[in-house]
């Protein structure tokens, strides 16, 4: 095989074509700065995944994941929850509420961040990729939630460089505030409700 700089050659550890003794990783479309040597890659051929010294630990496509992470949270006060909570207990405007513009720009919202977490993880799984990380924590399953992806990353990040937990700091602190801020919401919630549906009941 000749390992030309061309896309048709896959990502991966090939012998450093300057003729040093060393292997070094070709990122799919070019050579990177990453070596190792062949112990190392047999050590990475029998399982013992390590990434090369010098790789990117946290992307800006990471951060931003954690800054959308925290971002979500204030989603849950875009609507008027008053007004929606007077409309919807309302038998008259209850099918209306649906249709209230906070309410469809929070869904719309909901949609958008959910999008903008997978593109995201995608491009920090191929920028881990590219650096020569191996089999870094897959980006697809932020379909199921963002938190577990930023766990994955972090665990799957420590076992390949040492570190890399920061992410799964972050997050427990993110699911820790979320649940306070969750009951606290509820409980306002509720209190709404129970205030405006004694107006619509008929005690008679």
């Amino acid at each position: 095989m000749t390992y030309s700089n061309t896309p048709a050659t896959p990502a991966g550890w090939y012998p450093d074509p300057s003729g040093s003794p060393r292997q070094r990783w070709w990122d799919g479309t070019q050579w990177t700065e990453n070596y190792h040597d062949a112990l190392a890659a047999a050590q990475v051929a029998g399982g013992a995944l390590k990434a090369p010294a010098g790789v990117p630990i946290y992307t800006p496509f990471s951060w931003a994941l954690v800054v959308l992470m925290f971002l979500s949270l204030f989603t849950l006060f875009i609507i008027d929850w008053p007004s929606y909570i007077a409309t919807s207990v309302n038998p008259d405007t209850a099918a209306s509420a649906l249709f209230s513009p906070s309410y469809l720009l929070a869904v719309g919202l909901g949609w958008v961040l959910y999008a903008a977490h997978v593109v995201l993880a995608f491009l920090d799984y191929r920028t881990l990729n590219r650096a020569g990380v191996p089999r870094p924590f897959h980006w697809a399953f932020t379909f199921l939630s963002l938190t577990v992806y930023l766990i994955g990353r972090g665990v799957v990040m420590r076992r390949r460089t040492g570190e890399g937990f920061a992410t799964v700091w972050i997050t427990i602190i993110y699911l820790i505030l979320s649940f306070v801020v969750t009951i606290a919401f509820m409980v306002w919630l509720f209190g709404l409700i129970y205030a405006a549906v004694p107006s619509y009941v008929d005690y008679s």
